[in-house]
């Protein structure tokens, strides 16, 4: 159905080619051979070349010395006449000239003090004016709130019961931030009722569940092809759904969007993304560049430019990471919840559940770990929420394997993965059983 262009494992960004030095014929030629030497640029300081600083300057525009005339004597102290008049009446004009002097002195001071304080109101305003505030804008006087030491040991013991262990181990760990890792979690939870994808195929009369599976299996090959994250792929594969959701598309353009999507999820989440030429020739160049980038656009415009979708795989990895499993359970979790990825009937479900699913199966064929305790706590979800989730998924993975659709098999089988997709599968009663461990549904 789709163009498939066969993918090196290296491959990479193109690489640009060195530019070009010119070369320079030196000395006369002998023997029909000249001697080539290759010309090295100067090297010059920034903004050199557009200064006149270092540039000679015409003799018409030297300075010309100039005769220096030498300053006529003037006395220091002028002639003194004596003063003529009544002495009284020459106090009295003295003690108001002091008078006047004094009342202008405390004028010049308050001016003084008036100007300065308005320097400081109008040098507040040009900085409140360039941070945005608005110039109605009145400071208000901040008060502290002092709690009381019973209070605040109260609320630290409730703070201490929420927090779970694994996170109060990680407390001051500024990469996990225990702190805040449940809370984050939660607003995660929160969102995915922002993300509910409801059943689309019914409105779209040229695409089938069977063509969406072979373009998530397809979208798989580019994922570990271009070596991306698995986030990246998780987030192509949900922005694929809710463009569907929200749009009738031909069968045609089914493989642009998926590489679209995975075009726009790696910029969001990987540290280099793919060039978009690396696109174009994985599909064979069925399409072109322009068709890439009006895609890209329409397909952003469809999600609201929201890119913060939560996703099952990284549900899945905090609950692993709550659970304390070893590194083979959370991979052959991977392997069930990647397969998800192609059942178009797990689509309207959350992802915080789906995970959930994936990772019990997982606990239950390895025999590592029960549901309870703080699994319960952090997913707030017990095994009779997403029980008919592991019905679901087990049946898929009982189901017999489709030719067309096995890339992700192939992919869990290798030992980089540590064949987890070789792994015996258990019946769905066997998933229930409380023989097989511990009560799950406390």
């Amino acid at each position: 159905m789709f163009t498939r262009k066969k993918i090196n494992e290296n491959i990479g960004p193109q690489q640009s080619k060195p530019l070009a030095t010119k070369k320079v014929m030196e000395g006369p030629v002998k023997g029909g051979q000249a001697k080539i030497k290759r010309a090295i640029p100067t090297k010059r300081a920034a903004f050199g070349d557009i200064t006149n600083a270092t540039k000679e300057k015409p003799d018409d525009l030297k300075k010309i010395p100039l005769a220096v005339k030498p300053l006529a004597a003037k006395p220091l102290i002028g002639k003194i006449h004596p003063t003529i008049g009544n002495n009284a009446k020459n106090t009295k004009i003295t003690s108001k000239t002091k008078t006047d002097l004094k009342n202008k002195a405390n004028t010049a001071t308050n001016h003084a003090a008036d100007l300065q304080e308005n320097s400081i109101s109008r040098s507040q305003a040009l900085k409140n004016l360039a941070a945005g505030v608005p110039e109605d804008r009145v400071e208000e006087d901040f008060s502290f709130v002092i709690v009381e030491d019973s209070l605040e040991e109260k609320l630290q013991e409730e703070s201490d019961k929420t927090i779970l262990d694994i996170d109060q181990e990680l407390y001051t760990d500024v990469f996990n931030v225990g702190l805040y890792a449940q809370d984050i979690f939660d607003y995660y939870r929160r969102r995915e009722n922002m993300f509910i994808i409801p059943p689309y195929l019914d409105r779209q009369s040229t695409i089938s569940a069977g063509m969406r599976a072979i373009l998530v299996d397809w979208m798989v090959e580019v994922q570990e092809s271009f070596e991306l994250n698995h986030e990246t792929l998780y987030l192509a594969v949900k922005l694929t759904d809710i463009y569907l959701s929200r749009i009738t598309v031909n069968k045609e353009m089914l493989q642009l969007i998926g590489a679209s999507a995975i075009f726009v999820s790696s910029k969001f989440d990987e540290r280099c993304p793919p060039l978009i030429e690396d696109f174009i020739y994985i599909c064979d160049n069925a399409f072109d560049k322009d068709e890439f980038i009006q895609m890209e656009m329409e397909l952003l415009r469809k999600v609201n430019f929201d890119l913060g979708v939560p996703i099952s795989y990284r549900f899945l990895r905090r609950y692993s990471k709550v659970a304390r499993l070893s590194i083979e359970t959370l991979t052959l979790a991977r392997f069930i919840l990647e397969m998800s990825l192609m059942e178009y009937d797990l689509v309207k479900e959350k992802d915080s559940k789906v995970a959930a699913a994936a990772l019990y199966i997982a606990m239950k064929m390895r025999k590592e770990g029960v549901w309870q305790g703080d699994l319960v706590k952090s997913s707030h979800y017990k095994v009779d929420d997403f029980k008919h989730l592991i019905v679901a998924l087990n049946k898929m993975l009982l189901s017999p394997a489709v030719p067309q659709l096995n890339t992700i098999r192939s992919k869990y089988s290798h030992v980089v993965f540590h064949e987890v997709a070789k792994i015996p599968l258990m019946p769905t009663e066997e998933l229930f059983n409380t023989k097989s461990g511990t009560n799950d549904c406390s």
